[in-house]
């Protein structure tokens, strides 16, 4: 089978195949340099238009006949239906209606290179690529220009006709390519390009899976990168799609950590929504497709990759479908989710959050009670402990105890309020049941069952005002086992059915050690020649410290000042009080010694309400002059004249100059 030989040799035919090119442009072609449409053709030669179509090897090999071109390099090139909804092209796999065979698009500025490179008739010079009839490119990778789309006559179940179709668009074609957009090269399509020339790169991501998976999936992932969840695709442009495709492939061809970062800022993105925050609305037109594809084994790895963050990320509801899986246990918990399953209020769980260290969850972060996160690893014992926890007043009526007395074992930690409530003060706190019957077994561990108590086997509050203590301090003896006795009364385990012999109570009350720092009376007789308001300026001026010691007269917490810091002051000053007890003479004198020996104030006496001298110059003073207390009235007044001229000459002589 073979063209009119008079027809091809004087146009000196000698076909060379072009690279990607499918078998109905390559007959197209043919046609063109004989004359013929493409329907004549394959008429003359006795191949059915339909076999063109489908790309059926017996035919393509039989267009490669007539053209001496490679049968098996224009069949690799020729789009081939495998099922109903899936063509291979080169090897690779693309969706039905990736592949256009209604219509094409085409390079304006290719199609005229063609016409200046070739010979033959102007109609049969132009050459169909196979890229112009692969919807995922958009553009010219030579020249840089968007194609244009192209639509010719179609014959049902035929193939079309594209040198007809482009004769038709010559009178045009240099318009046409001056008013080409110009766009950025596309990484997106330079990929495909090497896939179906078979030069995979190994460090993408993407390139274990079929092409009509990962090239859908980059322009879905851009649409959602690029655009709000529900934005309305049908009204893109080829611009539109060429962009999200490029965005897309970014992001993909990177890797799942890079996948991740984009699903992270579009949860980002749902902060300050209102609603159910589900995945399709927040990822978009990417989980989209995922959903429609739930059925095909080879979207595994992308749906797979979606979901698991989707899981770890998002307060999806146990049983909800999240693309073919129900969701099993909360990963995710929300301060609406957390307050419905522990039963607590929103408020409560929010302030809960904030203790947790969600910065979100802060009365004035703007955020919503069903947009602030926490992950379930670390709340949901917390939750699952909220659910069945008692209030405050439960475990009054449950253990019997006075509120005053639940407050003060919740404070010294007898007892543990849930998720960090016990510890803060005004607290709606809430307890464990568990831990409240085992404060009750603590209690009333070694108790003995009493019928009919005596006189001084008592309850609780009536032992601690025999015995004068604390609260705090009765429980630590009950709790700790400082106890010899204690009783129960018999039929009872509440909280006042505890018994304690209040004689043994009192007597260890009466035996706590004594205090060790000072009270402001006893720092007076700690430092000589000090009184009450001479102490309190030393405290309040830093050179004692205030701090709170138990009292066991008190019975209480009182400020006492630290022994350590009253040793420390005296033993850096003394008091001119102290000077006047250690040499007998009136204070008049000492100073009178102590200016003409050059030692002044060490601290302001308007400040701390007394005199207060250097320990050391003192010492040292004593050390030089073995008669440094001996007062001698006119002789140590003359040298206070003396040093007193001195003082004055030299502001004068300093006025002067």
């Amino acid at each position: 089978m073979s063209l009119n030989s008079r027809t091809l040799e004087p146009l000196g035919f000698a076909y060379q195949l072009e690279e990607l090119e499918p078998a109905a442009g390559f007959a197209s072609r043919l046609a063109a340099l004989n004359g013929q449409s493409l329907k004549s053709l394959l008429r003359d030669m006795s191949i059915r238009q339909r076999n063109l179509d489908l790309g059926l090897a017996a035919t393509v090999s039989d267009i490669a006949l007539l053209g001496r071109a490679d049968p098996v390099r224009l069949l690799r090139y020729t789009p081939v239906r495998k099922t109903d909804k899936l063509y291979e092209v080169a090897g690779e796999t693309f969706m039905r209606l990736t592949v256009n065979r209604t219509y094409f698009r085409y390079c304006p500025r290719c199609t005229l290179e063609d016409m200046g490179q070739y010979d033959g008739p102007v109609r049969s010079r132009p050459w169909l690529r196979l890229q112009w009839t692969i919807s995922h490119f958009r553009s010219c990778p030579r020249h840089d220009v968007f194609l244009t789309q192209a639509n010719p006559a179609r014959t049902p179940f035929a193939p079309f006709d594209f040198s007809s179709t482009m004769e038709n668009l010559f009178p045009t074609l240099r318009q046409t390519a001056d008013q080409a957009v110009t766009v950025a090269a596309s990484p997106f399509q330079a990929w495909i390009q090497d896939r179906l020339c078979g030069n995979g790169l190994s460090d993408n991501w993407l390139d274990d899976l079929p092409l009509y998976v990962a090239a859908p999936f980059c322009e879905a992932l851009g649409v959602s990168s690029l655009h709000p969840p529900k934005v309305r695709v049908a009204r893109f442009a080829a611009s539109d799609w060429a962009q999200a495709a490029d965005e897309g492939f970014r992001i993909a061809s990177a890797g799942e950590a890079s996948l991740n970062e984009l699903l992270e800022r579009l949860n980002r993105g749902q902060a300050s929504t209102r609603g159910v925050w589900g995945p399709r609305d927040t990822y978009g037109y990417a989980y989209g497709l995922l959903q429609k594809t739930v059925d095909d084994p080879a979207y595994a790895k992308l749906r797979d990759a979606v979901r698991r963050f989707a899981l770890e990320t998002m307060p999806i509801e146990p049983g909800t479908d999240v693309l073919g899986q129900p969701a099993g246990k909360r990963k995710v918990h929300t301060v609406r989710t957390a307050a419905r399953d522990s039963g607590m209020h929103a408020l409560s769980i929010r302030r809960l959050f904030k203790r947790m260290g969600v910065d979100e969850a802060s009365d004035h972060s703007g955020v919503m009670d069903h947009r602030i996160l926490v992950t379930s690893d670390d709340f949901s014992h917390v939750v699952a402990e909220l659910k069945d926890a008692l209030t405050a007043p439960e475990v009054e009526r449950l253990l019997g105890v006075p509120r005053i007395h639940l407050k003060e074992l919740v404070a010294h930690g007898h007892l543990d309020g849930l998720a960090g409530t016990g510890s803060r003060r005004n607290a709606k706190r809430r307890f464990s049941k568990v831990e409240v019957e085992r404060l009750r077994e603590r209690l009333f561990d070694g108790a003995q069952e009493v019928s009919e108590p005596t006189e001084r086997q008592v309850d609780i509050t009536d032992a601690r005002r025999a015995a004068t203590c604390t609260i705090p301090d009765i429980l630590d003896m009950i709790i700790n086992g400082k106890l010899a006795w204690k009783g129960r009364l018999a039929g009872r385990h509440d909280y006042m059915a505890l018994l304690l012999d209040a004689d043994e109570v009192t007597r260890l009350v009466r035996s706590d050690g004594m205090r060790t720092n000072l009270t402001k009376a006893e720092a007076e007789g700690f430092l000589p020649g000090t009184h009450e308001r001479v102490v309190s300026r030393l405290i309040d001026a830093g050179y004692l410290t205030l701090v709170e010691e138990f009292s066991p007269d008190a019975r209480r917490m009182i400020p006492v000042v630290s022994r350590d810091s009253a040793e420390a002051f005296k033993s850096r000053f003394v008091s001119l009080g102290e000077l006047c007890q250690k040499t007998g003479m009136h204070h008049k004198k000492v100073r009178l010694i102590l200016r003409v020996a050059g030692i002044e104030a060490a601290l302001d006496p308007g400040v701390v309400g007394a005199f207060f001298y250097s320990r050391d110059l003192i010492d040292q003073a004593e050390g030089q002059s073995q008669s440094m207390w001996t007062y001698e009235k006119s002789a140590l007044q003359r040298k206070s004249r003396s040093l007193s001229g001195q003082s004055q000459g030299g502001s004068s002589v300093s006025h002067t100059q």
